[in-house]
Order: structure tokens, then C-alpha cells, then sequence
């Protein structure tokens, strides 16, 4: 159940996204072309553009394609198609997103696919996420090695260009790599990454909540207590880190790498780890363990304490979207591998987030990770969500009102 569906992974940062009045997503289609589609808010009809001049090297579900947009140039960047290996990159031309009525929507539209960004070809990639960044920048996470055994990079677009900021996360040289839950500005600037650690292929031995943060762009780190522990290009966070795990949570627990994170108006960031319940015994078995996961919601207030909140709802194999409105309430949005129902379920700020409610189940249609589009639901007036339907076929995206 985690192989063989390449669209809707919750690693795809973004596979759903809007910016300047308009949305847009990327998937794969069924001939292994890369699909980027647009539309405009709030009910405009889908424009596609299907480029050809690319087919995909495996159905492997890790090559994922994520969307970027650089607000600086209005570009549009692609990356797709890695798993521990080569860069598969392409951007846009410049103003096709701060001005899309200008441009027609066509495959002319995107440049040709690259294996390079700053003049290297790069390799043994996998996990791409684009962040943006204060001051209209474009900033690139990858992970360099395997599972187990790997990094974390950064990179960043100044139009025209990108350039290498540096490793920020080393695993390779204990053996681990980091699964990122996200990585993300706040309104303040603050760069926040949470991930747990993964010390062989077996998912079984994911472990523990991690937390960091930056307020240089991504060039100094510092743990929850603000004591600093990396220096991007020099000086890695590790294991070792003091101050950096916020959560203990040991092996076997069948903990989910790479569930969700957001970061709310306020500051305070959430993460959806699930994993067993906290009365269950530990299940070295992780297709087991994961038949009675649960969601579980971690939080870190504004004074820096962390907060563990277990809701009632099953997980199972599939993994949950997390998303949080303009008035800081959230939603979890999850698909169910074994019964292929769609679940939304969201807690309020007012309370704590404590009362969680489930607010929709789907008839039986879906296969694989939800995606939120979380500029519009931070707007606060839309919950939009890409969601696969059993079999490949068909992609829907769901609109739903928030009040």
C-alpha cells in the first residue's frame, strides 16, 4: 500500500497551490507525463499543459512532482521524478504567475528539464520541497544519500539564479537520515523544520519529534530553547544536537515519517505524527502497527512548551494533511488505504485545539495522501484539497466552505 500512486504524496510540497488569484497543481498522467494545470479563483475552469517532451523513469510513488512559485520573477519551478537519484528540475518563464492573464497556458510555457542548478549535476536526490521565503525568494530542500543514511540541503532562486546555501541536517555520518514532517516561514520571518529520524530503510525504526529554527533565511539554526546548534555549510544539526528532540517517541511505535506540519498566525506550530495508540504495546511489524495508528497532534506554543493531543480517529496506512485557517483553527485531511474514504476533521483554536471533530467522510473513492491548498485556507475562506481516486484515473479537487 505505500508503492505503485505518484500522485498525492504527503511529501509533495506543493501539489496544490495559489498565488495572485489563481490555483494551481501538477501530477502525473497515465503516458508518464508531467501535467501542470491553473485555474482561476474561484471557480474558473482547468487550463492543462502536458509536457511531453519528458517520460518518467518508474512508477516509484517517492517521484512525486512539487510546484514552487517565485513571487520575485512570477516564475514557476518543477521538481520531479527522484528517488536517490539524478535532479529532474524545469522553471517557467518569468511573470507566467504574477501576470497569468497575460500568458497563454501552453508546454512552451516551461522550460527544458535540468539535471543541474548551479552549474553541477546533481544526484542521489529524493524528497524536493520549495519554500518561500521573505522578500519574494524561492528557497529548494532536498535529501542527499538513502534512507537510513542521508542529508538535508539547501538551496535558493534570486531570479535569475539559484545558489547553494549548504547542508543543514547531517544523518549520513550517524548512520540516520531526517524525515521532514515541513519546513516553512511564519509571518515573522522564522524558518521552522520538525522531522523525526529513521535509522535504517525499515520504517519501524522512525523515532522521536525534532524541532529547529532559523531566523536568517535558513543560514543559522538554533533548538526550542534558542540555543544555537548549526551553521548551514559548516556546522550540521545531528542527532547529537542538544535540545533539538522536543518529543520522545521510541521505535516501534509505528510512527509516520513525513505526515504534515503548519505553522499557524500566531507562531505556533503543528505537526500530525500518528502512530499507536499510547496504551499499545510496541509492534516491530510497521504495516501492522499502522492498521491501529491513530492521529496524533503535537503543538509548540508561543512561550516554546510542546503539547501532545491523541484524537479518537484511526490513521492506518494512509497519511494526514494538516492546515489551519485564518482564525488558527485546523484540519486534518486524510485518506484510508484500507476502506478508500476521504476523512476531514478539524479542532478549534478557542478550545486548545482539544476538540476534534470529524466533519466529513467520503464515499468509498480514495487512494493515497490528501494535499491542502494552504494559501487559501490561510486566507480563510476555502479548504481545497487534491485528492486521487482509487485506481489512478481520476484526480478530484474538493471545495469546501470555511466557517
Amino acid at each position: 500500500t505505500y508503492t505503485g500512486y505518484m500522485n498525492g504524496e504527503s511529501f509533495q510540497q506543493d501539489g496544490l497551490t495559489s498565488y495572485n488569484g489563481w490555483e494551481y497543481t501538477a501530477y502525473w498522467d497515465s503516458s508518464g507525463h508531467v501535467n501542470v494545470s491553473r485555474r482561476q479563483l474561484p471557480s474558473g475552469a482547468w487550463q492543462d499543459a502536458v509536457l511531453t517532451d519528458y517520460t518518467t523513469t518508474s512508477t516509484d510513488s517517492h517521484n512525486v512532482i512539487c510546484l514552487g512559485i517565485a513571487h520575485s520573477d512570477g516564475t514557476i519551478h518543477l521538481a520531479f521524478d527522484m528517488h536517490d537519484s539524478t535532479l529532474r528540475y524545469r522553471k517557467s518563464i518569468t511573470g507566467l504567475a504574477t501576470a497569468p492573464g497575460s500568458h497563454t497556458w501552453t508546454a512552451s510555457d516551461f522550460g527544458a528539464t535540468q539535471s543541474q542548478l548551479t552549474g553541477t549535476t546533481l544526484t542521489e536526490l529524493t524528497y524536493p520541497a520549495f519554500i518561500n521565503a521573505p522578500g519574494g525568494r524561492l528557497q529548494l530542500a532536498f535529501r542527499v544519500g538513502a534512507s537510513g543514511s542521508g542529508n538535508e540541503v539547501l538551496y535558493e532562486y534570486n531570479s535569475p539564479s539559484w545558489t547553494y546555501v549548504g547542508e543543514f541536517i547531517d544523518g549520513v555520518t550517524r548512520s540516520q537520515n531526517a524525515y521532514l514532517f515541513g519546513i516553512e516561514y511564519d509571518r515573522s520571518g522564522r524558518l521552522d523544520v520538525t522531522w523525526c529520524w529513521r535509522e535504517t530503510p525499515d520504517a519501524s525504526t522512525n523515532h522521536d519529534l525534532m524541532y529547529a529554527y532559523s531566523d536568517d533565511l535558513g543560514r543559522t539554526w538554533y533548538n526550542n530553547a534558542g540555543t544555537k546548534i548549526g551553521t548551514t555549510g559548516s556546522t550540521f544539526i545531528t542527532s547529537a544536537s542538544p535540545g533539538v528532540t522536543v518529543w520522545a517517541i521510541g521505535q516501534d511505535r509505528g510512527l509516520m515519517n513525513q505526515e504534515s506540519q503548519v505553522v499557524d498566525g500566531n507562531g505556533v506550530v503543528h505537526v500530525l505524527a500518528s502512530q499507536l495508540p499510547a496504551s499499545a504495546a510496541s509492534q516491530s511489524n510497521f504495516t501492522t502497527a499502522r492498521n491501529t495508528a491513530v492521529l496524533v497532534h503535537y503543538y509548540r506554543d508561543t512561550s516554546g512548551a510542546w503539547h501532545q493531543i491523541y484524537s479518537p480517529f484511526l490513521e492506518r496506512s494512509a497519511r494526514s494533511d494538516i492546515g489551519v485557517d485564518s482564525s488558527n483553527n485546523i484540519y486534518a485531511v486524510g485518506g484510508d488505504s484500507t476502506t478508500h474514504k476521504l476523512h476531514i476533521a478539524t479542532a478549534s483554536a478557542a478550545s486548545g485545539w482539544t476538540d476534534w471533530t470529524l466533519k466529513s467522510t467520503s464515499s468509498a473513492i480514495y487512494f493515497s495522501d490528501a494535499l491542502i491548498d494552504h494559501p487559501q485556507l490561510s486566507a480563510g475562506n476555502r479548504l481545497a484539497i487534491f485528492m486521487p481516486e482509487f485506481g489512478g484515473a481520476t484526480i478530484d479537487i474538493q471545495d469546501w466552505a470555511v466557517s
